[in-house]
């Protein structure tokens, strides 16, 4: 939605809403945000696929809300045609790997501590209810089979050969990914961005939800990945959900893997740059 348009929406739909100062966010994906004040955050879907879902996403959280103890959005503003809707603001900062490594060891462990209680408590969470919240089951099958042909028609060509033989390597090594393993409800794009530390008060907040799914409870580890092997094998020793022998094996290969969809999406119109998904591919692949 745009900025002006976005503004007057809130202004009609919600007169007794006020603010002196906003910020316009378009870098997110799939949604446009509008920080009012630092006080409420208002989200709208930018493509079609995520219209009328975010009354899903909001029934869905409800129902975590008082499962978790990391802060998670709580909407309170819903427009009458369910386009946009709502939420105080939460605080703290986002945790990229530059952040996280201003942190102090005793900040780290209470991140740790906080990501796998929420990681524990999501992925616990019955089907029945993700299902009955629209929450889609992923199909790693058909999902491997069209990232492998991305990459061979897009992401192959603009790479050195010793380059290549490494990608093909890794899909090779990652087949595993697109057979069974025990499933859950993911939030899906688990990575710094959406991971905020309110230094104030030693809280975690987590938001946006858009990319929640039902698939391998792996995946949510793969940001972790960005923080260091180590510290994820760590959260994952505190993570009481469903996991096995396997499982810190898949997120790293899903942590990699995300360096070549990015590349792929550059190429196909997304809002990022085949240079980013380079970079993450060189600093992931390398020996």
């Amino acid at each position: 939605m745009e900025e002006g348009l976005f503004l007057r929406r809130i202004r009609e739909e919600f007169p007794d809403v006020t603010w002196t100062s906003h910020r316009y966010l378009t870098n997110g994906w799939d949604h446009a945000a509008l920080i009012l004040d630092d006080t409420l955050v208002f989200r709208a879907p930018k493509v079609p696929a995520y219209r009328g879902a975010l009354a899903q996403e909001a029934r869905l959280l409800r129902h975590l809300r008082p499962r978790v103890k990391v802060g998670i959005p709580d909407y309170t503003h819903k427009s009458a045609d369910g386009s946009f809707a709502g939420y105080p603001f939460l605080a703290g900062r986002e945790l990229d790997v530059g952040a996280f490594h201003q942190l102090s060891g005793t900040e780290r462990s209470y991140v740790g501590d906080q990501l796998a209680a929420f990681l524990t408590a999501l992925h616990e969470t019955p089907k029945s209810v993700a299902r009955a919240c629209g929450v889609s089951e992923r199909e790693p099958e058909k999902e491997s089979a069209d990232l492998v042909r991305d990459i061979e028609a897009l992401v192959l060509p603009r790479l050195s050969p010793p380059e290549v033989h490494v990608v093909r390597a890794f899909l090779t090594e990652r087949a595993e990914l697109a057979s069974a393993h025990p499933t859950a409800l993911v939030h899906g794009d688990l990575g710094g961005e959406h991971i905020l530390w309110d230094a104030e008060h030693a809280q975690v907040n987590i938001i946006d939800f858009s990319d929640r799914s039902i698939g391998d409870p792996a995946f949510d580890f793969a940001g972790l990945m960005g923080y260091g092997h180590e510290y994820a094998a760590r959260v994952l020793e505190r993570y009481r959900g469903p996991k096995d022998e396997g499982t810190l094996r898949r997120a790293r290969l899903y942590f990699r893997q995300t360096a070549l969809e990015t590349m792929a999406h550059a190429l196909q119109g997304y809002p990022c740059t085949f240079e980013e998904g380079y970079a993450e591919f060189r600093a992931r692949f390398e020996p």
